[in-house]
């Protein structure tokens, strides 16, 4: 068990670091299994949700519309395995290089 949160952890945090170089995504910090990101313009979190799941299959959590933001655009993303991550990292790098 302690080997597994180990791992999680070093997942965690490269996750977060590959995260961090989206120029439009602010990273919250995270103890958890996911990450709360702001979505910074010209994107909103709506948008972003949408294209992942049309164009790349990924499913996202648009967190915008929660109470308690007011009126900023906020999504939810998963940690997953590296194979995961790196699929929605890379997805996010294409929206960035788009922009």
């Amino acid at each position: 068990y302690k080997r597994a949160c180990e791992k999680f952890i070093e997942a965690r945090d490269d996750f977060e670091a590959k995260l961090r170089q989206i120029s439009f995504l602010r990273v919250i910090p995270s103890q958890a299994n996911y990450f709360l990101v702001e979505v910074l313009p010209p994107y909103t979190a709506r948008e972003v949700v949408y294209k992942m799941l049309k164009d790349y299959n990924i499913l996202m959590r648009n967190c915008s519309e929660k109470g308690g933001f007011d009126g900023k655009q906020y999504m939810r993303i998963a940690v997953r395995d590296s194979n995961d991550n790196n699929k929605l990292i890379e997805a996010l790098k294409e929206i960035d290089n788009n922009k």
